[in-house]
């Protein structure tokens, strides 16, 4: 069996280790920028998203609020007759 002894490595494999370890940071720090980018890229779009079906409910919420004040028995009949549906559906 044949032994070899090894020697310290050579400056040039030294500085192309350290250039091997800056270029990986360089990766590893372009790739964080990009993910952070994305992240906030798809964080201000779903506060938009969000912010506009606020509107959206609030609008309904409104409309229902009207409604209902505009015709009390109305809602009040439409309550019952889906709860006696319900009800009856249940049952089967």
């Amino acid at each position: 069996m044949k032994t070899e002894t090894f020697t310290s490595p050579s400056p040039e494999l030294k500085q192309h280790v350290q250039d091997l370890h800056h270029d990986a940071n360089l990766v590893v720090q372009d790739v964080k920028n990009q993910a952070d980018d994305d992240f906030q890229e798809i964080k201000t779009e779903a506060n938009t998203r969000l912010q506009e079906a606020r509107g959206i409910a609030s609008s309904l919420y409104d409309l229902l609020k009207s409604f209902t004040a505009e015709y009390p028995l109305s809602v009040f009949a439409a309550g019952l007759i889906t709860g006696v549906v319900l009800a009856a559906w249940r049952r089967k």
